[in-house]
């Protein structure tokens, strides 16, 4: 048996904001500082020993709790925090002048300056005008992109708000320049569509009908084809149960679709962490799970990383489906919901519980786990409980039923474990200089996409359109072949040696795949094979530059490339340099791009 001491999960980066009162502190700190004591007072061996002995999740999440409490790290820590950032005019004005200067002539740096006047807009109080200038430079932003229509919009959102007297006639001649220059805004391009390849699945109506899901002892559960695939099949089109809007684009998507709508967000009423594209999209959020994360959000953006934040909003949207607690209690833990796939569904009468199983049936690899991973995330999960509790609405919806507490604390704790392993980042086209925080926009709860189990050289790929995630297949994949997606370490850019530990600490895994057995080399020394060439300069200009005509016109030439010599010969520079022009064709056909490299 480990102790309880040991590393922070590594599965995920830390998402902070660096301008937060929270910047510098760590959800891992409490975990880190709670060791530290039981090890200065000899008991790590004790306290590990009576952990490791209890059978229930909400005995795990109880004896973190107590350790916490009794060291008042709980305490100690709770008075570092800012819950949630108040609502000021003076910030507000702040942040609205430095958009300006980002606006200005000088830098013209229009996606910053919109990023920066929708946070002017939900720092300013509600009875404020801030709230009308930041529609109203929003909309001056706008006109300059010539999106008129939605620079209109703004301007009447503009007035509805209140906007200013002294200022109107600037909204005035804004507004009829608007409706002169109307007719001559281009036209939105319009995302390709790409159906299934094959006849829906009988059972699954988002899947091919050639795919099949079994399980053996060592590989768990893998989904196969019951027929060939070839390179550009679409064998599955999912939509998430949920998904959960990653803290780094709060003033740029809505908190609740996550779709991107910086022209035309609106703030929350009471926090300044969450802005919506909506009414509807700002009541809904509050009804399913706003309520209870706003009164807390700067702390969950500031010090919890994405598995934290996911595996929140998973409870929270379920918890929403019931009548009460105790209904949703009764179900978990009905005999007949455990360990379902998609494939035991009925999508005949199919609503977002009867989904949800799916989820709950996800595995969490928690008889695989050292004893200092349970610990640290029933740690996680005790900070987390215990600090909605205190400031947010939960503790009336749990009310004084200890059963409810524990049923709460052993939902979290599940899905602390199937988020890091289960849970899919939803991606956009990755950007020169830009992080891989920025490429990610959120993450969704994919119930049949977790079933796919992972390669270093994977054959099907996932590319996303908005929420939705459209499955290619990237290689040649013969009948009674198992689909292999990719969990983050790919063999062109990462040695054996790093994905072996790092698919080990996270994934619970030894990886056995094709490029690990066979130890494939690196994307810049692959070799180069006699057969032709079909990517030059001109693909890869094209594609850069994010060119839908060039993407639709020769993203089948690629295709027919892979289904010629794909086959028999991969991996070489050729085929893998064809197949990352495939996945970028991809990308810009479905318009998984940012709007800062649209602007």
């Amino acid at each position: 048996m480990d102790n309880i001491g040991g590393d922070k999960d590594t599965s995920v980066s830390n998402t902070k904001n660096s301008v937060s009162s929270n910047a510098n502190i760590d959800i891992y700190s409490i975990n880190e500082d709670l060791v530290k004591t039981l090890a200065g007072m000899n008991k790590i061996h004790v306290s590990s020993s009576a952990f490791y002995r209890l059978t229930e999740s909400f005995q795990k999440v109880k004896f973190a709790e107590d350790l916490l409490l009794k060291f008042e790290h709980l305490q100690k820590f709770k008075l570092k925090l800012v819950m949630q950032n108040c609502k000021t005019n003076e910030k507000s004005i702040a942040f609205r002048k430095e958009g300006n200067e980002n606006f200005s002539l000088k830098s013209r740096n229009y996606f910053r300056a919109l990023q920066l006047y929708n946070k002017s807009i939900c720092y300013s109080l509600c009875d404020s005008e801030n709230i009308a200038i930041g529609y109203a430079n929003r909309s001056a932003v706008l006109f300059e992109l010539k999106k008129y229509q939605q620079c209109l919009e703004n301007i009447t959102m503009a007035r509805n708000a209140n906007f200013p007297e002294r200022l109107m006639h600037k909204l005035d001649k804004r507004e009829n320049d608007c409706k002169k220059l109307l007719s001559s805004q281009a036209p939105e391009v319009e995302p390709y569509e790409f159906p299934l390849s094959f006849e829906k699945h009988q059972d699954v109506p988002y899947i091919s009908n050639c795919l099949a899901m079994d399980q053996t002892e060592d590989e768990g559960r893998f989904v196969y084809t019951k027929t060939d695939l070839k390179p550009g099949d679409i064998v599955a089109i999912e939509d998430p149960y949920c998904t959960t809007l990653l803290p780094a684009m709060k003033y740029i998507r809505c908190a609740y679709c996550t779709k991107e709508n910086c022209f035309s967000l609106i703030p929350c009423n009471n926090c300044t962490s969450a802005m919506f594209c909506s009414e509807s999209c700002r009541d809904k959020a509050w009804d399913v799970f706003h309520k209870y994360e706003c009164p807390v959000i700067d702390f969950l953006f500031d010090t919890c990383t994405k598995i934290h934040l996911t595996a929140l909003r998973t409870c929270l949207t379920t918890l929403s489906l019931f009548a009460s607690v105790e209904e949703c209690r009764a179900f978990c833990e009905d005999p007949d919901n455990q360990s379902k796939t998609v494939f035991d569904l009925n999508f005949n009468e199919f609503t977002k519980i009867e989904e949800y199983k799916a989820v709950h049936g996800l595995v969490t690899n928690q008889d695989k786990r050292l004893v200092n991973d349970l610990f640290q995330r029933a740690v996680m999960c005790a900070t987390i409980k215990n600090i909605l509790i205190e400031y947010t609405p939960l503790k009336t919806l749990l009310g004084e039923s200890i059963e409810n507490h524990n049923f709460f604390a052993d939902l979290l704790f599940k899905h602390l474990q199937t988020a890091s392993s289960n849970m899919h980042s939803i991606d956009l086209i990755e950007q020169v200089s830009e992080t891989k925080e920025d490429e990610c926009f959120a993450t969704g709860a994919y119930p049949f996409l977790s079933l796919l189990n992972h390669s270093c050289a994977p054959n099907v790929v996932r590319i996303h359109r908005s929420t939705t995630t459209i499955l290619f297949v990237l290689r040649h994949i013969e009948a009674n072949e198992k689909l292999f997606d990719n969990y983050g370490y790919h063999f062109a850019s990462q040695s054996k040696a790093i994905r072996q530990k790092r698919l080990s600490s996270q994934y619970r895994f030894n990886c056995k795949c094709d490029a690990c057995e066979n130890d494939y080399p690196h994307f810049h020394i692959l070799p180069k094979l006699d057969i032709p060439d079909i990517i030059t300069e001109t693909d890869i200009d094209h594609l850069k530059k994010l060119d839908f005509e060039y993407a639709s016109d020769n993203f089948v030439r690629y295709n027919e490339y892979l289904n010629k010599y794909g086959k028999l010969l991969y991996p070489c520079d050729q085929l893998c340099s064809t197949e990352e022009c495939l996945k970028m064709a991809w990308k810009i056909l479905v318009d998984a791009i940012p709007l800062k490299a649209k602007v």
